[in-house]
């Protein structure tokens, strides 16, 4: 991504980060630049829409299936955090209380700076996505990490937006499942010493159930019949 001052800045002294009285300390920060339009993937992979069942007891076949919840909208410093679920194929918001394969339904999470002003997020570990199943946090694979002690310095223009998708093929779960985006904000040009707001996390319940997928009972395919020859005709 391109910046908006320099290709590449790497901060090597300490940064702190300030968030309701505590502070936060991260070291060699990268300077990202800007970008447009839509990037993806985030973290969660992707099955190409393939549904990849769980077997059950006696063969019996179960799928994962998520009800659309209400889409979650929230803004910090000028910056407007939606997530609401999609449909794959048109990229429109799915309606409320509809019943998807989770498989083949993606999160959109949108990042919009509504002000007239240029703002840097402050990514942690470079992953705004941070997943939680019930009370206890998770880690997936994800297809760019940074070091334990480096995160990621974006600049959103102003009035830019992005767009990511999230596949959560990988959430095989009943159990109350959050995905949350994190980030810290700025709108000076970072210092050393700069301290960070950082916003209350953007976060979605995603309602996952688990339900049994009904056998097909298989028929026989019928026989082609050979059409018959009329009675005095002759082939040339």
């Amino acid at each position: 991504m391109r910046s908006l001052l320099l290709p590449f800045v790497t901060l090597i002294p300490l940064v702190s980060l300030t968030a309701c009285g505590e502070n936060f300390s991260v070291a060699n920060v990268s300077l990202g630049g800007s970008g447009s339009g839509t990037q993806k993937p985030l973290p969660g992979g992707d099955t190409g829409g393939i549904s990849n069942p769980s077997t059950g007891d006696k063969d019996e076949v179960y799928e994962y299936v998520v009800a659309i919840p209400q889409e979650t909208q929230d803004t910090c410093m000028g910056i407007q955090r939606n997530m609401r679920f999609i449909d794959w194929e048109t990229k429109q918001a799915l309606p409320i209380g509809r019943v998807q394969q989770i498989n083949i339904t993606p999160l959109q999470i949108e990042i919009k700076n509504t002000t007239p002003n240029y703002v840097y997020q402050l990514v942690p570990l470079c992953s705004p996505i941070e997943f939680q199943l019930d009370q206890t946090p998770m880690a997936f694979s994800q297809p760019l990490r940074c070091g334990a002690d480096q995160d990621e310095l974006q600049v959103l223009r102003p009035y830019e937006t992005r767009t990511y998708e999230l596949n959560l093929t990988f959430a095989e779960t009943e159990l109350p499942f959050i995905v949350s985006y994190n980030a810290f904000y700025q709108t000076e040009l970072p210092k050393a010493d700069t301290a960070w707001k950082k916003c209350e996390a953007a976060k979605m319940v995603v309602p996952i159930h688990k339900r049994r997928v009904p056998k097909v009972i298989g028929t026989e395919e019928p026989t082609e019949s050979v059409p018959e020859i009329p009675s005095g005709d002759t082939a040339d």
